[in-house]
């Protein structure tokens, strides 16, 4: 009996505790502890489950009208004046005066120097000893969804959206710029995940086209016999 309510308390405990950090970002209004749970608190987890395991960070704007805007063009859950974003370790993210969302984080290549990134900046030349790579997030199209992916240059980015026949002034907003230092760790892991990428897009091909050859090769089934 003893061991029973020592677990009922840890679970209390753990419900208590993610209520008090969904509030304190503004994604979860009054909830009555009283309750053995309440059904809005239990939705309220679901939904922003990534939030609650830390993978994501949650973001103010200045008013409600604000943080709709961009909630809806980049496609991003929230609440109120708050925006949750999809983070990576270390990462601070903030929306400047514009109305723009920017993320600083370290940078593990270079102790010392910072990653800055601006969510929807869109393309300009860059000089010196930097490095842009745009990233197309994930998003609907139609029935199906268009997987995120990381280009090299704004060339690939430009071949892969004719490839796909996808119009760039519909996903022109939604292009996440990232700045790396030419040559560092960070740049050579990014290029790895691209080559990995492509490789198992082209296989992806192969694959479809064999299928397709499969199935001009087989026999149209005319009748059974008895």
């Amino acid at each position: 009996m003893a061991d029973s309510n020592k677990v009922r308390r840890a679970q209390r405990a753990i419900y208590k505790s993610k209520i008090k950090k969904l509030q304190d970002a503004g994604l979860l209004g009054h909830v009555d502890l009283r309750q053995k749970a309440n059904p809005k608190a239990i939705r309220a987890f679901e939904r922003y489950r990534s939030f609650l395991a830390g993978k994501d960070t949650a973001v103010k704007a200045t008013d409600r009208k604000t943080a709709r805007a961009l909630r809806k063009k980049f496609g991003l859950k929230g609440s109120g004046k708050t925006i949750v974003i999809p983070k990576e370790k270390g990462e601070r993210y903030s929306i400047t005066a514009k109305g723009e969302i920017t993320s600083v984080r370290p940078n593990p290549a270079e102790p010392g120097t910072k990653i800055k990134k601006t969510l929807g900046q869109k393309y300009k030349v860059r000089t010196g000893n930097e490095r842009a790579y745009y990233t197309l997030p994930e998003r609907k199209r139609g029935l199906g969804r268009i997987q995120r992916r990381t280009f090299a240059n704004f060339d690939e980015l430009l071949y892969y959206l004719n490839a796909y026949d996808i119009n760039f002034d519909d996903v022109e907003e939604y292009i996440e710029i990232e700045e790396v230092t030419r040559n560092s760790k960070r740049a050579k892991n990014l290029d790895k995940k691209i080559h990995s990428e492509r490789t198992a897009a082209i296989a992806r091909k192969k694959r479809r086209g064999k299928k397709r050859v499969a199935k001009k090769k087989r026999k149209p089934i005319i009748g059974r016999k008895k």
